[in-house]
């Protein structure tokens, strides 16, 4: 019983490629607005995989800018110190100011990252509702 399993099995993966590329030089309507729909959907998950790079290297860039800030107010802690300022004070305004640049680059690319995945998600059903239009239009032909 497994051997037939596994046959079959091993048949339906060989021969999936072939019923892609038969659904695709299909003239079946239902077929090719299907074909068309999962083009646009898999547009879609591409332009967010894209966005999703897009988002993470900006956000380690900024925690990258961050750390470098926090380094260089650690510096200026040390100089008003030696100025006779206190160094705590110094360092945790300059860290708040650093940690509210290093929140408005997040909040930037949380939003940039939200607009793309909008737009990739509008495209995807403008031609999804094109490829529906077209299969009724082809039935009642």
């Amino acid at each position: 019983m497994n051997k037939i399993v596994n046959i079959l099995a091993t048949l339906a993966l060989l021969s999936s490629p072939y019923a892609v590329q038969a659904a695709t030089t299909s003239t079946d309507p239902i077929v090719q607005g299907r074909v068309a729909m999962s083009d646009a959907e898999k547009a879609k998950k591409a332009e967010v995989k894209a966005a999703r790079k897009e988002y993470s290297a900006s956000k380690s860039q900024a925690k990258a800018e961050l750390a470098a800030e926090k380094k260089e107010n650690a510096a200026k802690a040390k100089a008003a110190a030696a100025e006779g300022k206190d160094a705590l004070v110094v360092k945790r305004e300059l860290d708040a100011a650093s940690s509210a640049t290093y929140k408005a680059k997040i909040k930037a690319a949380d939003e940039k990252l939200g607009a793309n995945k909008k737009a990739s998600k509008s495209a995807m059903n403008e031609k999804k509702a094109e490829a529906t239009e077209k299969m009724e239009k082809d039935l009642k032909k």
